[in-house]
């Protein structure tokens, strides 16, 4: 549960950071603030490495990712067979070897005050967040108030259309999730259907 809230974080958060390239920590905001005038989807390849302190134990899954504006397509490849769909407020994770999908309404007061609520609030991110830059290529966000269990979320910059080469996010209890991209292509004109959930006729939805 622990990674599948960091998870869901991380992928809510991307959602937020496409953004033209950033060359330091102030001028991070501005271009957070005008995120989808210059992107208007994104599609590429990610890798996830999931670490959980207290258990000393790491994790890593490859996968797909699809964004268009508060629409997200989050799915991984090989033998962990789920796809996670955000639209919206409403979440579903799938899993396909079960043959089950899970719905419930994502909201701030289910995992704190998540990025999610940031997607309606672009100008606030100053209000929202510390912003300090670890070197020329990499900025931290903290959270100046409680965001569910996030402690900061660390951007390494790339250069190019997609100007995120990787993030990690870091909880209370020095948790992480590290995610990598790579074969970023944006404005590919993604259709709407690709992030709407068909089940199969043998599917289970359960809804929460």
């Amino acid at each position: 549960m622990k990674l599948f809230k960091m998870t869901v974080s991380v992928i809510i958060f991307l959602a937020l950071l496409l953004i033209p390239y950033i060359s330091n920590a102030q001028n991070a905001l501005t271009k957070l603030e005008n995120a989808y005038k210059n992107i208007n989807d994104a599609r590429g390849n990610f890798t996830q490495t999931s670490h959980i302190k207290e258990l000393n134990k790491t994790q890593q899954f490859r996968g797909k990712f699809f964004i268009k504006g508060d629409k997200v397509r989050w799915q991984y490849t090989g033998d962990f067979s789920q796809t996670i769909y955000l639209n919206n407020k409403t979440l579903i994770i799938y899993d396909k070897k079960r043959k089950q999908a899970i719905m419930s309404e994502f909201s701030e007061e289910k995992y704190g005050q998540l990025p999610l609520a940031l997607l309606s609030r672009m100008a606030n991110l100053k209000k929202d967040f510390e912003v300090n830059e670890k070197s020329e290529t990499t900025v931290i966000l903290i959270p100046k108030s409680k965001m569910g269990n996030i402690k900061s979320i660390e951007i390494t910059i790339a250069e190019g259309d997609f100007p995120i080469k990787s993030m990690k996010l870091i909880d209370m209890l020095s948790n992480t999730v590290k995610i990598d991209f790579s074969d970023v292509k944006i404005n590919t004109s993604l259709k709407n259907s690709l992030f709407k959930f068909r089940p199969n006729k043998d599917d289970t939805v359960l809804k929460y």
